[in-house]
């Protein structure tokens, strides 16, 4: 029986691992892609935010509601 409950838990635990790595792994392209937009809306000209509703201030919350949709 000590086999089977080894097994069970070393499942367990693979489970575990992959899902933090996979959570790192969200967490860090959402991040790549809050800057990016970022970015891109900085590049845009005062009168071009403002024909899609922005303004300069708003950008970092436009970003972050596109890119975690909060």
């Amino acid at each position: 029986m000590a086999n089977v409950t080894n097994i069970t838990f070393t499942a367990n635990a693979a489970h575990v691992v992959a899902t933090v790595f996979t959570e790192i792994k969200d967490s860090a392209i959402k991040a790549y892609m809050f800057r990016k937009t970022v970015s891109e809306l900085r590049g845009l000209s005062r009168l071009e935010l403002a024909d899609l509703g922005m303004s300069y201030g708003g950008i970092r919350a436009a970003a972050h509601k596109a890119v975690y949709g909060v």
